[in-house]
């Protein structure tokens, strides 16, 4: 389609609905507040456009042209947004409710308050973005991308990771965010900030977590068996009921942690510190703890047997 003036733009927002825009050359349109309700957009130029307040209900915006777009608070409700470049665009407070973000790229995209809920964000590129008080909730988010991404106070509750070899969080920033029941089974995230997060009943299995920032996080049952916490710190954090069975945990800091009914079995804990951590009726069977720092720590009931490298 040939590139529209200003003119004709306007001509065809008053035209009875849905528009039909098909690989049109709308960059840097001012669009803002239009009713592009189930329009299709599918590989439309609109780098630089502004779409703030725009209602897109259902429209297609499949390989779309779209960075330093401006889609502040617009209606994506239920869009398809499928290998989109969102580079750098503004999408703030935008409702993506059920939308299609599939293989999408949102590099150093804004997302500050998005809603995505429910959306399908599988193997989207999210690197460097920002996701600050996003609603990620029961999101599809199978193989994505999010190194770098700022996730504080973001809401993953029953957000599906799968494909997880291909899941990488390493460095991000998730602190307070709410990751109950979360799968990230595998997943990478080396050196992320999980400190003060939610994650009661997730699934973390065999998850690397090296170097993690996790005080004061609420981990209460979940699963994190066969997992690598080397040097990560768990300190005042809520491990009551953790499934820790396997995971490698040398020189991790537990201090002051609750890990009271916890499954700590054939873990490794040498140079751990434990001092004054809870660990009533937890369970340190076949566990290493050489090195590992219990003063303090409350030992009652706790299964001790087969444990190596313990002073008692």
């Amino acid at each position: 389609m040939a590139d529209l003036n200003p003119a004709q733009i306007f001509d065809l927002l008053n035209r009875p609905g849905p528009l039909w825009l098909v690989g049109a050359n709308l960059a840097g349109a001012n669009l803002s507040g239009a009713n592009l309700s189930n329009a299709n957009l599918s590989e439309t130029n609109m780098v630089g456009a502004r779409l703030s307040d725009a209602n897109l209900y259902r429209a297609d915006l499949s390989v779309a042209e779209l960075g330093g777009a401006t889609l502040s608070w617009a209606n994506l409700r239920e869009a398809r947004l499928a290998w989109a470049q969102l580079v750098r665009a503004d999408l703030s407070d935008a409702d993506l409710r059920k939308g299609d973000l599939a293989w999408a790229n949102l590099e150093f995209a804004n997302l500050t308050g998005a809603n995505l809920r429910g959306a399908n964000l599988s193997a989207a590129d999210f690197s460097g973005a920002n996701l600050y008080g996003a609603n990620l909730s029961l999101c599809n988010l199978s193989g994505v991308d999010l190194r770098d991404t700022i996730m504080i106070g973001a809401n993953l509750t029953e957000a599906q990771l799968r494909e997880a070899q291909l899941i990488n969080m390493s460095g991000a920033n998730l602190s307070g965010a709410n990751l109950n029941k979360v799968s990230l089974g595998g997943a990478s995230m080396q050196g992320v900030n999980l400190s003060g997060a939610s994650l009661l009943s997730a699934n973390l299995r065999e998850a690397n977590l090296r170097e993690a920032n996790l005080i004061g996080a609420n981990l209460y049952e979940a699963n994190l068996s066969d997992s690598d916490l080397r040097a990560a710190d768990l300190s005042m954090a809520n491990l009551s009921g953790i499934y820790l069975s396997g995971a490698n945990l040398e020189g991790a800091i537990l201090t002051h942690t609750n890990l009271s009914r916890a499954n700590l079995s054939g873990c490794n804990l040498r140079g751990a510190q434990l001092n004054g951590c809870n660990l009533r009726e937890a369970s340190l069977a076949d566990a290493d703890l050489t090195g590992a720092d219990l003063s303090g720590a409350d030992l009652s009931e706790c299964d001790l047997s087969g444990v190596i490298g313990m002073v008692r």
